[in-house]
């Protein structure tokens, strides 16, 4: 029976130079959707999150042992963070993808630079999928230049 192969555009991408590794298709429109979706939340949460951080940093009593007595809610705003974070990349990349790739940490710097290295792959499958559809310069001067023959 003869067969065909179909590239799907699945990207396996190694943690921190493996063994684990992620995989995910830049190229697929409903994943990119669903990415620049997950962007304007986690911008949203950013803003609502920071709003109440403002609140909570407002407050400069101390405790007995010269501890901010708003420690604890900051804290709470960083694990609310980082829950919200880890759910919707297992969301968007699959349940279990934040355990592999963050382990038990959580931190906001680990989730910033998880997006800013997705990022490329998705622009350039975007990249590649709009220059099909609109004219080069290089392809406007030819244009121009048989016009005039």
């Amino acid at each position: 029976m003869d067969n065909i192969r179909i590239d799907l555009g699945i990207k396996k991408v190694l943690i921190n130079d493996g063994p684990e590794s992620i995989e995910f298709n830049p190229s697929d429109v409903a994943f990119a959707e669903q990415f620049y979706q997950l962007m304007k939340e986690f911008e949203l949460k950013r803003v609502e999150y920071q709003a109440r951080a403002d609140k909570i940093d407002a407050i400069t009593e101390l405790d007995p042992d010269g501890i901010p007595v708003n420690f604890p809610d900051k804290l709470a705003i960083m694990r609310e963070v980082c829950e919200f974070m880890r759910e919707k990349i297992d969301d968007l990349f699959g349940k279990g993808t934040s355990q592999k790739v963050f382990g038990d940490t959580r931190t906001l710097n680990m989730f910033e630079q998880f997006i800013t290295g997705i990022t490329p792959y998705i622009r350039a499958e975007r990249k590649k999928k709009i220059e099909k559809y609109i004219p080069s310069a290089t392809s406007v001067k030819r244009r121009k230049h048989k016009v005039m023959e």
